[in-house]
């Protein structure tokens, strides 16, 4: 496996060493997960402090401890201004050892699922190594970074964007010779002043090419023109339903909950591909992942066979069955205004009555009302039989939804107030992660353990 010596680390990072250089593998910022060879960062947050737990790190088998005050009794430590900046530094001296492919995806919506289909597209031509979970900011980037290794012919790495700047500072660290820029919408416009700026921040994932490698953009955006732009010199490949697009989608076939089939357009080819993820998002997704796998040169029919293979993960679609018959999709892992009107679309189509408990959508700053009040006129637009909303900033979906809608303070008042459903039902709970309506998922599926809120 690669490493990297504590050393040249402290050198890089501009920190202080107490102890003797040793042989660096992987990331670890808790003690719990740590592995032999590890570095631990102490990372000092609001509830735990991580130097506290550089012990039990150590006794894991850490190699080696990161932190911003010495720890005394433990060596080696390396001792830095910013434990956060010097794991940065730590991920760019592991990516600049690795030899293979490095693709980085971003997007408002849809970026951890994309990086589970390039991941399963890629695996039909090697080792594939990808950001576990939604592991997509300042600290899960480098984590990912860390564990690249020889074994390793690709690495696939999400990214986030909280506020401007983000995308930019990840590219710096992970380098990436493949940029996905799947899309852009309102989320966390509490940090941006527009959607346009959050586009533009999308689009820095391409600009970390540096006008070389392979761009791979979404067709379909308004902002298209822009992120060429901002890709440079780079090589551009674009996906989407636009008939001007390389990789494009025709023939598609909703199934409902089981999945999705298409037939793919691209350059000299035209193959069918079967989806186990319902929805028109998950066609986009999977043509961007299939337009990364087969430029890298894996082959079509490999690719393809790849992407059956994943499917939806809890919390992010996964079909669940309902304590008192009918499915619960639960989506609760996250939510904003574009991933809930695509819920919607996919809820649509079912014949079944059709129920969206929809949690507050966080971070949307002043336009938040006007947002909720935007996904409430879609869903009753879409035909959705009911619209439950929970916690006060989703109250206007259910108040413009109008017949067939109710509000509730909080879950605990949702469950009491629980209505009888037809035999035949599909509940979709949606929410942002700050909403926990994981517990509700919980509820509806699991009643005997759901007995608090």
């Amino acid at each position: 496996m690669a490493s990297v010596a504590l050393q040249a680390l402290a050198q890089r990072a501009n920190g202080e060493l107490i102890g003797e250089s040793v042989p660096l593998q992987g990331l670890a910022i808790d003690s719990r997960s740590t592995q032999p060879g590890d570095l631990f960062a102490a990372i000092e947050g609001s509830q735990v402090d991580g130097h506290d737990f550089a012990p039990q790190a150590t006794a894991a088998g850490a190699a080696a401890v990161l932190t911003e005050r010495e720890v005394k009794g433990i060596t080696p430590q390396l001792v830095v201004s910013d434990v956060v900046k010097a794991s940065g530094h730590f991920a760019l001296l592991k990516r600049q050892a690795f030899l293979g492919s490095v693709v980085a995806v971003t997007g408002s919506a849809g970026k951890t699922t994309t990086k589970n289909l390039i991941a399963a597209a890629l695996a039909g031509a090697g080792a594939v190594h990808a950001t576990q979970g939604n592991h997509n900011n300042e600290l899960g980037v480098p984590m990912t970074l860390a564990g690249l290794n020889e074994s390793h012919r690709f690495g696939v790495i999400e990214m986030g964007a909280g506020q401007p700047g983000d995308i930019a500072y990840l590219c710096q660290l992970a380098q990436p010779s493949v940029a996905v820029c799947l899309n852009a919408s309102a989320a966390h416009l509490v940090n941006y002043e527009s959607v346009d700026e959050i586009a533009s921040t999308k689009g820095e994932i391409l600009e970390g090419l540096g006008g070389e490698g392979l761009a791979i953009i979404n067709a379909d955006q308004p902002w298209v023109g822009q992120w060429i732009k901002q890709a440079g010199n780079a090589r551009k490949i674009t996906f989407g339903l636009s008939e001007k697009a390389d990789y494009r989608a025709i023939n598609i076939q909703y199934q409902g909950l089981n999945g999705t089939q298409f037939d793919l357009i691209a350059p000299s080819m035209a193959l069918p591909v079967s989806l186990r993820l319902p929805g028109a998002m998950q066609v986009i997704n999977a043509l961007a992942a299939l337009a990364v796998a087969i430029e890298l040169g894996v082959p079509p029919d490999r690719a393809v066979d790849g992407l059956r293979q994943v499917v939806p993960e809890i919390g992010r679609g996964s079909v669940v069955a309902g304590r008192a018959g009918g499915q619960v999709v639960d989506d609760s892992y996250n939510a904003n205004p574009a991933a809930v009107m695509a819920a919607i679309d996919t809820l649509a189509r079912e014949s079944a009555y059709s129920m969206l408990i929809l949690g507050p959508m966080l971070e949307l700053g002043s336009t938040s009302d006007d947002l909720h009040r935007d996904v409430g006129r879609y869903a009753k637009a879409a035909g959705i039989d009911c619209l439950m909303s929970v916690g006060r900033e989703a109250a206007p979906a259910a108040e413009v939804f109008g017949q067939g809608a109710q509000h509730f303070s909080d879950q605990q008042a949702l469950w009491s107030a629980f209505p009888d459903l037809p035999d035949e039902h599909i509940i979709w709970v949606k929410g942002s992660r700050g909403a926990v309506l994981e517990k509700t998922v919980h509820w509806l599926t699991r009643p005997e353990e759901g007995s608090s809120c």
